[in-house]
C-alpha cells in the first residue's frame, strides 16, 4: 500500500497544477472578443436642492451597455434600466426619507456580464432638518387624524397634543357674541411641561411625549391619564361634536433640545363634515344569549381597509331628525344622522371585536339602535351599519315556592328577622326590603329581574342560608337603616333552572296584611356629658385666601389656651353651619355624647391643642363661603377643663368670622 501512495502523489500534484492552470485562465477573454466589463458605483449622496440620491456610475472601456435599479430593501419588484455607452453618469434617484434602499448596478457587452454592484443606503430625516420637529396631518376624517411627528437629530423629545382652537360665546358684561379662544399658548406649555414631569403626589399627564419619530392619532393626541399608564389608554379627542358646526383645532408640539431649549410649533386644521365616501364595510351581530333587560352585547367585524371604527346606540328618537320620525326616514337619512351622533373617540380596528352596551337608564322590552361607522387607512368614512335590538322582558316562570313566612321578634331595632321555608325546588331567594318600596313606589316587576338590582335593591340567598335570616346569631338577619320605620319586603325564588318564579308579598305571607311590618323602634341614647366646662381659648384669624391649586378658600386660624384649659377639639361641619345651631349640631355628635376624655380625634373631630401644647397655626380649606339661607364650612372648639367638662368655646364660620366678630 505504501508504494500505491508514492506513486499516485506527483499524478495529483499534476493533476492539481493543470487545474490551478485553467482556473486563472478562465476570465481571459475569447481570442478576438472584449474582456469582461466591469462598473463601479459610488456612495449615495443626498440632494441638497431635492430630496433625491445622487450616484455617480463609472462603466469600464469595455463596457457597451449597463444596467441598475434602486428599490427599497428587500422588495425585488423594480425594473433594471439600461443605458446604453461606456460613458460616465450621475443618476438623481427620487427617494422618500428613513427608508433603507439597495441600489445594484452592472455592465455588459457581448462578451458576457459583469459582477453586480450593490449600495444600500438610508438618508434619515432627523439628520437633514432645520427644525428641532416636523409634523404633517394625514387622512383627517370627522372623527380621526394621524399626525406624523418627524424628530431631528437636534431634538431630545417633544410633547405633542390638540385643543379646540375656540367657540362663539356671549360676553357676560355686553351680551354680545364674541370668539372665545381656547388654546393659549402659555397654557399648552405648562400642560407640556406637567407631561414631562408630572407631580409625584398625582403624576397625571395632560399629553404624550416622545424621544423618537411616531404617528399620533385622536387616541393619543390628548393623554389625561397617570404617569404609569400605557398610551394606549389615552382619554384621547373627540372631534366631532353636534353642538359646533365648524370646528377648528390646532396641533401643538413642544420640543426640546439637549440644552433644554424649548420651541413651540403649532397648526391649525378644520375638521372636515361628515362625509361617507369609503368603501370599508362593516357588519353587526347582537346574539340572543347576550340580550339581558338593561344591556347587550353586539359583535363587530369589518373588512382588511378598516382601521378605525366608532361604536354606540341610542334611541330611533334621538336619531330622527329633520321633523320626520325614524319611521319615515330614508336609509340615506338614518346614515346621516347616526354620523351626527358620534361623539366618542374611535376604537382602533385590529379584528372583529364584541362591546356591551349597558345603561340604568336602558329599560326592559324597548328597541335601541346599535350602529358602527368603520373608517378606512386613509380616513374615509365608510357606509354606516345599525341593527335594532329590543331588550329583554322580565319573565316569572320558575317553578320554585316560598311555602311559609314568619317573623320572630326582633332582638335588636337594627336587625328585622324572617323565617323563610321554600320547596325542594328552589336553588336560592332574592329578598328586597325597604321603608320605600310600597305600592306602587318602585317597578319591582322589573328590579326583582333585573341582575343591575343584586345588592342594591334586594339580595340574594342560597336555600342553605335561608336559616341565617331568622336569628342575629352570625350576623344574620335583615339590616335595619331606619329602625321604626316601616319595611315592605318582597321576594323571588329562583329555581334550578335560573328561573324565576312570581313576586310575593313576605308580609302579607306571613299573614300580617299588605301593609308592610313595623320594626322595633331604637331606644333614645342618654347624654351624661357635662358641657359646663369653663375652660377659655383665644382663637384669632390671621388671614385669608385663596388655594391656587385647587380653588378651595383657605384661612389660617391661631388657638391659644386661656385658664384652666387642658385639651382643645377642633370640629369640621361642612357645608350648612349656622351660628345658632352650632349647639345642638356640637352636643349630638356620638363623639361628645358618649364622650370619653382619654379617646382620640375620630372622624370630624381633631385634637388641636393636647395637654402639652400652648399655642397652634392651622391652616384650614372652606368649599364655599356663608350663606344666610344656606349657611357655610365651619371649624368650631371645644375646651376641655381640668375638671374633665367641656365647653364650645369659639368658632369660625368663613365668610361670616368668629363667634366673637357678632357678639
Amino acid at each position: 500500500m505504501k508504494n500505491i501512495f508514492k506513486t499516485m502523489l506527483p499524478i495529483l500534484a499534476m493533476a492539481a497544477c493543470v487545474w490551478a492552470s485553467c482556473s486563472d485562465d478562465k476570465d481571459d477573454p475569447t481570442p478576438g472578443k472584449p474582456a469582461l466589463p466591469t462598473i463601479a458605483v459610488s456612495e449615495p449622496a443626498l440632494s441638497a436642492d431635492n430630496a433625491k440620491a445622487v450616484v455617480t456610475v463609472t462603466p469600464s472601456e469595455e463596457t457597451e451597455k449597463w444596467y441598475w435599479k434602486c428599490e427599497p430593501k428587500g422588495q425585488s419588484a423594480a425594473a433594471y434600466t439600461a443605458v446604453t455607452g461606456k460613458e460616465e453618469a450621475k443618476l438623481e434617484i427620487p427617494i422618500d426619507m428613513d427608508v433603507t434602499y439597495t441600489l445594484t448596478a452592472y455592465a455588459e457587452n457581448e462578451t458576457g456580464k459583469s459582477k453586480e454592484v450593490s449600495k444600500e443606503f438610508t438618508f434619515k430625516s432627523e439628520d437633514v432638518m432645520t427644525e428641532l420637529v416636523e409634523f404633517e396631518v394625514k387622512n383627517l376624517s370627522a372623527f380621526s387624524m394621524d399626525v406624523v411627528v418627524k424628530k431631528s437629530a437636534k431634538c431630545a423629545k417633544y410633547v405633542i397634543g390638540a385643543t379646540p382652537k375656540g367657540y362663539m360665546g356671549t360676553n357676560t358684561t355686553t351680551g354680545e357674541e364674541e370668539y372665545v379662544e381656547i388654546y393659549k399658548e402659555a397654557t399648552f406649555i405648562e400642560n407640556a411641561e406637567t407631561s414631562l414631569n408630572p407631580d409625584e403626589s398625582y403624576p397625571m399627564q395632560p399629553y404624550n411625549w416622545s424621544d423618537v419619530s411616531a404617528t399620533f392619532t385622536e387616541r393619543t393626541l390628548s393623554r389625561y391619564a397617570l404617569k404609569d399608564k400605557d398610551i394606549s389608554e389615552s382619554k384621547g379627542i373627540i372631534l366631532r361634536s353636534l353642538e359646533v358646526d365648524e370646528i377648528k383645532m390646532i396641533i401643538a408640539v413642544y420640543a426640546l433640545d439637549a440644552e433644554g431649549n424649548s420651541k413651540v410649533y403649532t397648526q391649525e386644521i378644520t375638521i372636515p363634515e361628515p362625509e361617507i365616501t369609503g368603501q370599508v364595510a362593516v357588519s353587526i351581530d347582537v346574539p340572543k344569549d347576550k340580550i339581558k333587560m338593561r344591556s347587550f352585547e353586539a359583535t363587530f367585524t369589518a373588512d382588511a381597509n378598516c382601521s378605525r371604527i366608532h361604536v354606540g346606540q341610542s334611541s330611533a328618537g334621538l336619531i330622527a331628525s329633520g321633523g320626520k320620525s325614524f319611521d319615515n326616514m330614508t336609509e340615506e337619512e338614518i346614515c346621516a344622522s347616526i354620523v351626527r351622533l358620534g361623539a366618542e373617540v374611535p376604537l382602533a380596528y385590529t379584528g372583529a371585536f364584541s362591546k356591551e352596551f349597558a345603561s340604568k337608564d336602558m329599560e326592559p322590552n324597548t328597541s335601541y339602535i346599535v350602529y358602527a361607522i368603520p373608517i378606512d387607512k386613509e380616513g374615509k368614512i365608510g357606509k354606516v351599519v345599525y341593527k335594532s335590538v329590543t331588550t329583554g322582558t322580565p319573565v316569572y316562570d320558575g317553578t320554585g315556592e316560598i311555602t311559609s313566612v314568619s317573623f320572630p321578634d326582633q332582638v335588636t331595632p337594627e336587625k328585622l328577622l324572617v323565617d323563610i321555608s321554600v320547596s325542594d325546588k328552589v336553588e336560592f331567594v332574592r329578598v328586597l326590603w325597604d321603608i320605600g318600596t310600597g305600592p306602587g313606589s318602585l317597578d319591582l316587576n322589573t328590579i326583582m329581574a333585573d341582575e343591575d338590582s343584586r345588592n342594591v335593591h334586594w339580595y340574594e340567598y342560597a336555600t342553605a342560608d335561608l336559616s341565617k335570616l331568622k336569628t342575629e346569631d352570625n350576623n344574620g338577619g335583615l339590616y335595619i337603616t331606619s329602625p321604626g320605620s316601616t319595611y315592605y319586603l318582597r321576594a323571588v325564588t329562583v329555581d334550578k333552572d335560573g328561573k324565576l318564579s312570581e313576586i310575593i308579598d313576605l308580609v302579607e305571607k306571613a299573614n300580617k296584611g299588605t301593609n308592610g311590618i313595623k320594626t322595633k323602634e331604637e331606644e333614645p341614647e342618654i347624654s351624661v356629658t357635662d358641657w359646663e366646662g369653663t375652660g377659655k381659648l383665644t382663637l384669632t384669624v390671621v388671614s385669608t385666601g385663596t388655594n391656587e391649586e385647587t380653588g378651595l378658600y383657605t384661612a389660617d386660624l391661631k388657638v391659644v389656651k386661656g385658664e384652666n384649659t387642658k385639651q382643645v377639639y377642633m370640629v369640621k361641619w361642612s357645608g350648612e353651619a349656622q351660628p345658632t345651631d352650632i349647639d345642638n349640631y356640637i352636643k349630638e355628635l356620638p363623639y361628645f355624647v358618649n364622650f370619653d376624655p382619654e379617646a382620640g380625634a375620630v372622624g370630624v373631630v381633631s385634637i388641636v391643642l393636647d395637654k402639652n401644647t400652648a399655642e397652634k397655626t392651622t391652616t384650614e380649606e372652606f368649599m364655599d363661603e356663608y350663606s344666610a339661607m344656606w349657611g357655610g364650612d365651619s371649624r368650631i372648639y371645644v375646651t376641655l377643663d381640668n375638671d374633665g367638662k367641656l365647653s364650645i368655646a369659639d368658632w369660625y364660620i368663613h365668610g361670616y368670622g368668629t363667634k366673637n366678630d357678632h357678639n
